[in-house]
């Protein structure tokens, strides 16, 4: 399967009388950066999705492995058209310097790429000047972190064309302002209001949202917690992985990677672990399932736990019910949701990443920085094996206060 360009992946489909079953797709991406996606007949498992991809010849969409042309020849489209594709021999070297070759990320990367390929493509890498390409970002109406992630792209071609024996530094580009509004956090008060049973869907959601907030977790990290991360007798949760948009678990942390998964423990408050254990017993999720699930057993979408939380601060009036117009009418009547959400009176920015906010600040009351570091994923710490019970307990005794400090969360 390495290097082959056809990926094959599971998604659950649902049928005309109501039940939900997973189904084996492949796909693969086409000269053009289109995302193509097709159907594995007959497979039943992932080694019969492999072995029918094996046996597809290569799509006619999808050009010969790349052949280098002369020096003298080289343009920016021929050093960039081949990066972040599958079976390139750019993400080949990617993969075994272990960085990330996530398809999202590839994806999105592309896009970057193909941007830099119309705009300078037939032109050599030696010829582009800073000046030049900062007058571009500065006229383009996007965001200054967009702007950042382009000019970190542009890098990666820059060090791309040292494997065509192209010497071209860098260019001296400017860094430019993000002026994106970080979450803010709650109030006592609003915790108090916001986690009543009542205020959920079901006590499934209000455990999930409880424990995000007890942990200080990223929705991504709570949708992806199984029974067996929950140390009761220790009130604590190992955070060994998270949920991908489309549901997929890794099995390493943000900023972490398969080989260092940069993994972490967190002390629960005794409510959360009250809480959690009646989770368990009416889920009734063994130690390898999912403790939050839908009804087909798969993790919570990340929409949907979104939707939810917006819900709430809607009922308990955090956040104003949003607001028809012409134009949301009009789309309800053709079955369609397109509602805006409306901030909060006092402009503060109430999202779900606020529950971490709140979380660390809170924590910082009586914990130190670097103790909170450990526990909140924002710096390397040692993997934990959770099977080896004294790695567990001396990770949990090199966070003074930690226990005392977790049960006064709430106040």
């Amino acid at each position: 399967m390495e290097n082959f360009p056809l990926h094959p992946f599971r998604k659950p489909k649902k049928l005309k009388n109501g039940k939900e079953i997973h189904v084996w797709y492949y796909y693969y991406i086409n000269n053009a950066g289109k995302k193509i996606q097709k159907r594995c007949t007959g497979c039943q498992n992932r080694a019969e999705a492999e072995s029918f991809v094996r046996a597809i010849p290569r799509p006619a969409d999808i050009a010969e492995p790349f052949s280098l042309p002369t020096p003298a020849d080289i343009k920016i489209k021929d050093i960039a058209g081949p990066m972040f594709t599958p079976g390139s021999a750019h993400l080949s070297r990617r993969q075994q310097l272990g960085k990330s070759t996530e398809f999202e990320t590839m994806l999105i990367n592309r896009r970057f790429i193909k941007i830099i390929i119309e705009t300078w493509g037939d032109r050599r890498l030696e010829s582009l000047e800073a000046a030049e390409v900062s007058t571009f970002l500065f006229q383009r109406e996007r965001s200054g972190s967009w702007k950042n992630s382009f000019i970190q792209i542009l890098n990666k071609v820059f060090e791309e064309a040292a494997w065509y024996k192209i010497k071209a530094p860098k260019l001296p580009l400017p860094t430019f302002a993000r002026h994106s509004k970080k979450a803010d956090i709650f109030t006592t008060v609003e915790l108090n209001e916001i986690f009543k049973v009542e205020n959920f869907p079901s006590f499934a959601l209000y455990a999930f949202f409880l424990v995000s907030l007890s942990g200080g977790l990223r929705l991504g990290e709570a949708r992806a917690i199984r029974t067996k991360q929950i140390i009761l007798e220790k009130k604590a949760l190992i955070v060994d992985g998270f949920c991908k948009k489309d549901g997929r678990r890794t099995v390493y942390n943000k900023a972490g990677t398969a080989e260092e998964p940069k993994l972490r423990a967190v002390f629960l408050p005794s409510k959360t672990i009250d809480i959690l254990k009646k989770q368990i017993e009416e889920s009734g999720a063994g130690l390898e399932d999912y403790v939050f699930t839908t009804s087909g057993g798969l993790p919570f979408r990340a929409e949907y736990v979104q939707n939810v939380f917006y819900k709430v601060l809607q009922k308990i009036g955090l956040i104003p019910l949003p607001q028809k117009s012409a134009v949301q009418s009009k789309a309800e009547g053709r079955g369609k949701q397109t509602r805006k959400k409306e901030k909060p009176p006092d402009g503060r920015k109430l999202v779900p990443h606020s529950l971490r906010y709140t979380y660390i600040s809170r924590m910082r009351r009586e914990v130190s920085a670097e103790t909170l570091l450990k526990m909140t994923g924002h710096n390397s710490v040692e993997m934990i094996d959770y099977y080896t019970r004294p790695v567990l307990d001396s990770f949990l005794l090199s966070l003074p206060g930690v226990e005392k400090a977790t049960e006064n969360l709430f106040t």
